[in-house]
């Protein structure tokens, strides 16, 4: 199978790998969807002569696949697997970070913390989703809601994941006013699970184009900082000062 491999020095190149067989307590996704994350841009513009890592990470000196939002559907499956694990044909989302499973940062699910193993981060330091197939630990699966297209999956296993984790620890409510700053892929998906949980949303964002999507999105107010003082905007506009912010720019 060909693979995308970020080179650095700003290139990307095709690259011919072997087609991945699971081993034991592993699975192999066919890619229906691979998306790209601005922490791709790490790798895309590293310098081509490497380093030791990139954002905590260990690089892998050798060529790796690229893209941590992967989704798809299982292929093969590996001794060990149960089917309440995994099965042949099911649609997934693949969580992208990979700890020891049994650490307190890994039971209280944030393996990208684990420190008693290196964390294997798809595209980063193990192969990634830019391919046809994606070896994978089972455990490291999300099923798909048939609801829910591939596209849609490949984003919520990163960005969109990453909003909804980060309203989750605010605890944010029909009671709150949250002020979102950037309405890129993140800011957007911010946007719209915190309007989805009821709080009013303050979207800022120099681009009028995505501002007009943050109001698709469910977006209560926006603010252009280019053109409005962002503080005193949300002052005015809630009376003293928002619940919450939230920086995704």
């Amino acid at each position: 199978m060909r693979g995308v491999v970020f080179t650095g020095g700003r290139e990307i190149e095709l690259m011919e790998f072997p087609d991945p067989t699971p081993g034991p307590g592993e699975v192999v996704v066919e890619m229906k969807a691979s998306g790209m994350c601005g922490s791709d841009l790490h790798q895309y513009r590293r310098p081509k002569s490497g380093g030791e890592s990139i954002g905590g990470l260990p690089v892998n000196p050798n060529p790796v696949i690229g893209g941590h939002e992967p989704c798809g559907i299982v292929a093969a499956i590996g001794p060990e697997v149960s089917e309440k694990m995994a099965r042949v044909g099911q649609r997934v989302m693949v969580h992208h970070y990979k700890g020891c499973t049994v650490c307190e940062h890994c039971r209280s699910g944030w393996s990208q913390l684990c420190q008693e193993e290196p964390v294997l981060v798809y595209g980063n330091n193990a192969h990634g989703g830019h391919a046809r197939y994606l070896k994978v630990p089972a455990f490291t699966l999300v099923p798909l809601h048939d609801e829910l297209s591939f596209t849609a999956g490949a984003a919520i296993s990163c960005g969109t994941g990453t909003a909804y984790g980060a309203l989750r620890r605010l605890n944010i409510s029909g009671n709150d006013t949250i002020a979102l700053f950037g309405q890129g892929p993140v800011g957007l998906s911010a946007t719209q699970l915190a309007a989805a949980m009821g709080a009013r949303v303050i979207a800022l964002d120099v681009s009028p184009e995505r501002l007009e999507r943050a109001k698709e999105f469910g977006a209560w107010e926006t603010v252009n900082p280019r053109s409005n003082d962002p503080v005193g905007a949300i002052k005015d506009l809630t009376h003293g000062g928002a619940d919450f912010t939230l920086d995704t720019s």
